[in-house]
């Protein structure tokens, strides 16, 4: 019998005001930039001829907008579907404000969070242990359905906990990859085996339509 493979494509939202700014967004429902309707775009045309069985998105806007995008050029599928356990990492009081603002006013806590998110909440926020919990629910509802091509455009806090939950790598390991806005990462399942393909494949996003187009997925 031939074995079932399947692959799960992380895709993070593009760039907001919030992010060109450095401020936490989180939970915060804040929409794409211009500069990220532009990565949309070009995300869109990476994926155009992807054979996509099915797209999902977090509820958050900024990762509605991108997912509405590849689909509307998608040769396979034109619909999306929200799932709330995709959401982006809560950050509770930081929400809003600037990366030196959180330094300002919470140093100690700012000063162990950057050292390892993966075990500081910040007030109010989420811990990473559960966001992990959170996401690998939504993503064993995700993979219970049919498709062999899934694609999950989220955050780049809801990716790392994807790739701690599917692939076992540690908390503190998962924050060390860099997620550029619209960036693609790849995971490759079977029965027996996961494999993490690759992280954070943007070059998409900085070149023209023209060639964005014509780069292949690996």
């Amino acid at each position: 019998m031939e074995t079932r493979k399947r692959r799960l494509l992380l895709a993070r939202h593009g760039e907001t005001e919030w992010n060109s700014a450095f401020r936490f967004q989180g939970r915060t429902d804040v929409p794409l930039g211009e500069r990220g309707l532009a990565q949309a775009d070009l995300l869109a045309l990476r994926l155009a001829k992807t054979p996509l069985d099915r797209i999902y998105s977090s509820p958050l806007a900024r990762a509605r907008q991108t997912a509405s995008v590849v689909a509307g050029m998608n040769e396979n599928t034109g619909e999306v579907t929200n799932i709330e356990e995709f959401s982006e990492m809560s950050f509770g009081r930081w929400e809003g404000l600037r990366i030196d603002e959180v330094q300002e006013i919470y140093p100690v806590l700012y000063s162990s969070w950057r050292d390892d998110p993966s075990s500081t909440v910040p007030p109010g926020g989420e811990s990473f242990s559960d966001l992990v919990s959170r996401v690998g629910r939504g993503l064993e509802e995700i993979l219970s359905r049919d498709g062999d091509t899934l694609l999950v455009v989220c955050h780049g806090g809801t990716i790392r906990a994807a790739l701690s939950f599917l692939a076992g790598i540690p908390s503190t390991s998962a924050w060390k990859f860099r997620m550029d806005n619209c960036s693609i990462t790849a995971v490759d399942m079977t029965p027996d085996r996961t494999t993490l393909r690759y992280v954070n494949d943007a070059i998409h996003t900085r070149v023209g339509p023209d060639l964005a187009v014509r780069f292949p997925l690996l």
